[in-house]
């Protein structure tokens, strides 16, 4: 069942064309990625969403309903739709129990916190559930304005840049607390982020945003594997072109697609080893060739040298093909 719906979207700041043209559609329980650079749009087309701001051209549509533009509203915003923003907007000298259960004052006292129990529990803060707000880490201000957000179950949830500006510890908190929603709290997602490992992690479905423009929408396997075309691919992950077709189409591979083979004949390409860099889980190589053309794979061990020569090969199964 399709929830929320954006129809051919257009936003204009002071001559700047910000979103133009912007479509897609939300079903129950889906979580949509929206994958773009800084000033791609991306937050504008939340608060659009969110109805904390109108846009110039097309139609918002929630349960097949055009939705009220946000001038016509006594209060900004929307009863299913909660938006949680970058600044969390959280109240900085109330508690984080005061915070969470502020959306739900005028409900049962015992529903009430029942409910807080399980949002704390959700997002693991009961270890700082006295703190006032304002002394919070960045990763748990985070987790408490979702926790509000989530207080009145929202039918639709978005979240502008739910990773941004977090440690490596509060982020997997945050991954920790995010996986615990999707099991558990039957709401459709939209999130905002320019960091495409959570866009592709997290999503059904991706859309790639650039310059206020919808270029790819797909699954994260699809938007990965086949790219629509070379900035969606180098938005995606790292890339090795391989120069073009004779119609003029781009040739790439992935570099985990790359092998090293001692058999002269199977080679694709030869180089010397440069830079060698430890990316945790795997070594990332960086080659080039006697043409200073350059070329990156991975390996699961550290057994290549500096300077080293080295042979690879590859698939043309694994090449793909972009305008």
């Amino acid at each position: 069942m399709t929830l929320l719906r954006a129809r051919a979207l257009s936003k204009l700041f002071e001559d700047n064309q910000v979103l133009s043209g912007v479509s897609f559609t939300l079903r129950k329980g889906q979580w949509l990625g929206i994958l773009g650079e800084s000033g791609s749009g991306k937050s504008t087309l939340l608060r659009i969403l969110g109805r904390f701001a109108d846009q110039d051209e097309g139609e918002v549509l929630y349960r097949n309903e055009r939705l009220t533009p946000v001038r016509d509203q006594l209060i900004p915003g929307h009863k299913a739709i909660k938006l949680v923003h970058q600044e969390f907007e959280l109240f900085p000298n109330q508690t984080v129990l005061e915070n969470i259960s502020y959306s739900l004052r005028f409900y049962d006292p015992t529903y009430r916190q029942e409910r807080v129990e399980e949002l704390m529990q959700l997002t693991r803060l009961h270890h700082v559930q006295d703190h006032k707000a304002k002394l919070l880490s960045g990763g748990e201000k985070q987790r408490t304005a979702i926790a509000k957000a989530l207080a009145e179950l929202p039918d639709v949830l978005l979240l502008d840049e739910p990773f941004a500006h977090l440690d490596n510890r509060n982020r997997q908190a945050m991954t920790e607390a995010i996986s615990r929603l999707r099991k558990k709290e039957d709401m459709a997602c939209i999130f905002v982020t320019h960091e495409a490992s959570d866009a592709l992690a997290w999503s059904d479905e991706v859309a790639v945003l650039r310059e206020g423009k919808i270029i790819q929408i797909g699954t994260p396997l699809v938007v990965y594997d086949q790219p629509a075309d070379a900035y969606v691919a180098e938005l995606t992950g790292s890339v090795n072109w391989l120069g073009r077709t004779g119609s003029g189409s781009r040739r790439f591979i992935r570099p985990e697609k790359i092998k090293i083979t001692r058999n002269q004949e199977k080679s694709k390409w030869e180089g010397v080893v440069e830079t060698i860099r430890f990316r945790g889980s795997y070594w990332d190589y960086q080659c080039t060739n006697s043409k200073k053309e350059r070329i990156a794979f991975y390996r699961q061990k550290a057994d290549l040298a500096v300077g080293e020569k080295v042979l690879l090969t590859y698939s043309e199964q694994d090449v793909r093909l972009v305008d």
